[in-house]
């Protein structure tokens, strides 16, 4: 299910090339001065559009780290290969074919104490004789196909999927060692579950059809209001699109983890989720026929 909304903003900009000033070198000839040039380029008028369709989730993800330690590497590698096969082993007995998991890369590191909610370390955890290797990766478990299924529906499998999980010996959420208090109100990510729109191209259509039209809008309502007529369009910027980054807004990166993958959008809440583009569009002006009919 997609509908679409439009939410339009016009920044104006109307400049005649007639009567711009020019200036005369020592010899008498006329220079065009930058201010000149730039002028004859933007004759016309400018408008920016905005608009904003929606497309309803078609992937769900839930972050697992499956991870063992031990004073000898050889010792940590066994309980690593017998934790992993646990998890894997409890999801295909699932049997849901939509559901499969996806393997990161393989941190091997020394375990360390967890800080505590004030950012210190209880010193008697430090007085270990010699330092436990640990062997960590994170599985995604993805689930698709969801766009079909209702809310009731999706938390009987986000619940079902969270138990095998974590009853197979998995954790979920942040990896291990990462004291979540340290990230606070830094856009840290905590929640257990993502829902993603991989495939957003044909909303994105619309929402570019829809900014475009509505940016033509606005210019014919100015172009009328100036005495003009609104001619063809000479030019067109992308200012932002679906994916981008939302400005002023931190986006903390778990130590050991990979950025968030670009070319898809994401949302921690179960909605449809927001396809916004805005384009600067360009149209000529034309005198209207009562204003070119006394022109000799």
């Amino acid at each position: 299910m997609r509908t679409t909304r439009s939410a339009v903003t016009a920044g104006i900009l109307l400049v005649l090339g007639a009567g711009m000033p020019a200036t005369r070198d020592a010899l008498g000839q006329v220079v065009t001065t930058p201010s000149t040039q730039a002028a004859e380029n933007i004759e016309g008028i400018t408008v920016s559009g905005k608009a904003t369709t929606y497309a309803r989730p078609d992937l769900m993800e839930i972050d697992l780290q499956v991870s063992s330690a031990s004073e000898l590497t050889a010792d940590a590698i066994v309980k690593y290969r017998d934790a992993k096969a646990r998890i894997e082993e409890a999801f295909e007995n699932l049997k849901l074919d939509q559901v499969a998991i996806e393997e990161r890369g393989l941190l091997v590191d020394q375990k360390g104490p967890t800080p505590n909610q004030y950012g210190g370390i209880d010193p008697r955890a430090t007085l270990s004789a010699k330092p436990e290797v640990q062997l960590s990766r994170k599985l995604v478990v993805r689930c698709s196909g969801i766009e079909g299924r209702d809310e009731e529906e999706l938390l009987q499998l986000v619940a079902r999927l969270l138990d095998v999980a974590q009853d197979a010996g998995g954790t979920v959420g942040p990896p291990p060692g990462v004291n979540p208090y340290q990230y606070s109100g830094r856009g840290i990510d905590l929640n257990l579950v993502r829902f993603i729109v991989e495939d957003f191209g044909a909303v994105e259509d619309q929402a570019y059809e829809a900014a475009v039209a509505d940016a033509r809008s606005r210019a014919d309502r100015l172009a009328r209001l100036s005495g003009a007529e609104l001619g063809p369009i000479v030019a067109i910027q992308e200012v932002s699109r679906p994916g981008d980054p939302v400005a002023n807004v931190p986006r903390v990166v778990m130590p050991n983890e990979e950025p968030p993958q670009a070319g898809r959008l994401e949302s921690t809440r179960l909605q449809e989720i927001p396809v916004r583009v805005e384009v600067l569009v360009r149209f000529q002006l034309r005198p209207t026929p009562d204003e070119g009919a006394g022109t000799p």
